[in-house]
């Protein structure tokens, strides 16, 4: 008979974490709440001429947006140096001073674009980068003994997110309006140092789980194995290895050349960055199309190949989050839209009549109502809601939920270009509207984002959690970079300057409408397996 493990309470360190978070949070939401409308009015147009309206939003929401994409396609990096090189532990705290760094930027370089800038990079870095090893860190800190509370743990830290976010976006517009860009954009900074100070004070009590190096990384290596290993003996393998290493490069200089002879202002587009990226992403994409054709004409599954070094357990979960991504390739649609909560609406929000529940607020203060929301809808749909579906007959599964919540996007959407068009009417509609689009956007938060994760973590294997996590990140970053290029388009009078006004939020809608619709299809063939909860 097995040994009964001893219970024990909650682990030491997890008051530093919690603490941490909030403090973070606070920091991230505060300096996010203004920083769209301060762009406009200290940049892009600070003599509020209306006939440069629509260009500087558009420029305001085109680095808004930008910045938003690289703080989500960070945690690739900062969970690959954690996981691989560093620690959590290392990882976090080092990325945390980077991440103060860029917020005394915002403070001290509030009249100067350039540095302004590279302080909200500096930041994407460091808020990006600590984001996937904090939450694993929680994780990281319990044992059998203790397994039992870990539940209770991540109440405790979602709770802290949304606590410092709410009091954030509160406070900071009225830090902003009364003491000046320099002290609101200051404050979030001291959070952050305070937020990095607390980490450091619980350095001797944080269980720190070793990195464990790449070669541990089942589903690169895997999918790797599989791209290049399928009809070559171990030597033709090492004669391509350097072919395999100077292909993406060739192919990036090749995508770099290309956009250079369409594009002679190239030098001074910030999306030249993305360039060796776009280059090494159609390589591997031409390669593994070319490799899985070929494995088609010789009766091949895609993964045959790999059962030669891995077992098949470990390509059945290469498989399980192959279909997870089938999933999440819709998923940056709705970031595209929810994440216009920070940054359009509140530019709407000033030409709406704040006056509402005998207050009146900021533009910047109504997305507060979003933290709120989410803490009391999470048990009001596991506790109520789905529970009653299911009662009345009707199955809730996470596909389902999904879908339900891209209606609910799109929904908040209608509501949102309507009251656009009242304002194109020369109108002053009452702000309860807004707050109505973003109870229905929370819902459509809840509806997909918990329950992505959740379908993630049930689908796929222990092994490869984290790349499952890292995956979702990047879902928010690309939808955020569609707006992004939208309003690069619309500041620099392309096609997309035609939609100016309500009809810009048309446009969205019909994207997101058109994006269900497919999803309707996709999902029908998609057959949600049964959970897996560990591994061999």
């Amino acid at each position: 008979m097995a040994e009964e493990i001893k219970k024990s309470g909650f682990p030491k360190s997890i008051p530093y974490i919690i603490g941490n978070e909030a403090a973070e949070r606070f920091n991230f939401y505060g300096m996010k709440a203004i920083l769209t409308t301060f762009l406009v009015s200290q940049f892009f147009n600070p003599g509020a001429d209306p006939a440069l309206t629509e260009t500087a939003q558009a420029q305001a929401n085109e680095k808004t947006h930008l910045f938003i994409s690289l703080a989500y396609v960070m945690p690739l990096l900062g969970g690959m140096m954690a996981d691989w090189f560093w620690g959590k532990y290392r990882t976090i705290l080092w990325l945390s001073l980077v991440y103060c760094i860029g917020n005394a930027c915002l403070a001290i370089f509030d009249a100067d674009l350039n540095m302004f800038m590279f302080g909200l990079l500096l930041i994407a870095m460091g808020s990006g980068g600590i984001k996937p090893c904090v939450s694993a860190n929680v994780g990281d800190q319990f044992d059998k003994s203790n397994e039992h509370l870990i539940s209770k743990a991540f109440d405790m830290f979602y709770f802290s997110i949304n606590f410092g976010s709410f009091f954030s976006t509160l406070l900071i517009p009225i830090m902003w309006k009364h003491y000046g860009a320099s002290v609101a954009f200051a404050i979030p900074g001291v959070l952050m140092l305070l937020a990095t100070f607390v980490f450091w004070l619980g350095r001797k009590k944080y269980v720190r789980v070793p990195p464990s190096g790449f070669k541990n990384e089942e589903f690169y290596n895997i999918n790797f194995y599989s791209l290049f290993n399928s009809s070559k003996s171990a030597k033709e393998v090492n004669t391509m290895r350097p072919l395999l290493l100077m292909s993406p490069i060739a192919a990036g200089f090749v995508a770099f050349i290309i956009a250079l002879a369409i594009d002679v202002e190239l030098i001074n587009n910030p999306y030249v960055i993305l360039l060796p990226f776009s280059g090494i992403f159609l390589f591997f994409l031409i390669v593994g199309i070319g490799s899985i054709m070929k494995r088609m004409r010789r009766g091949e599954g895609l993964y045959d190949v790999a059962l030669r070094k891995y077992s098949a357990k470990q390509v059945a979960g290469v498989k399980s989050v192959w279909k997870v991504l089938a999933v999440f390739a819709f998923i940056p649609f709705f970031w595209a839209l929810y994440d216009q909560n920070g940054s359009e609406w509140v530019l709407q929000a000033k030409s709406l009549d704040l006056d509402c529940f005998g207050i009146t607020w900021l533009p910047e203060q109504i997305q507060a109502i979003n933290p709120i929301l989410i803490l009391a809808f999470i048990p009001l749909f596991s506790l109520g809601l789905y529970p009653m579906l299911e009662r009345m007959g009707l199955k809730v599964t996470p596909l389902r939920k999904i879908g339900a919540g891209l209606v609910f996007t799109a929904l908040s959407f209608v509501i949102i270009a309507w009251l656009q068009g009242q304002i194109d009417a020369g109108e002053k509609p009452n702000v309860i509207w807004q707050i109505l689009a973003y109870t229905i956007l929370t819902a459509g938060e809840i509806l997909i984002s918990i329950t992505g994760l959740e379908y993630a973590y049930t689908q796929a294997p222990k092994t490869m959690k984290s790349v499952i996590m890292s995956f979702w990140l990047l879902t928010v970053s690309l939808g955020n970079i569609l707006v992004t290029l939208i309003n690069n388009n619309k500041a620099n009078q392309g096609f997309f300057a035609q939609f100016e006004g309500a009809s810009y939020y048309w446009l969205f809608l019909g994207i997101v409408t058109g994006v269900f619709v497919i999803y309707l299809v996709v999902s029908s063939l998609i057959k949600e397996g049964e959970k897996i909860t560990q591994d061999a």
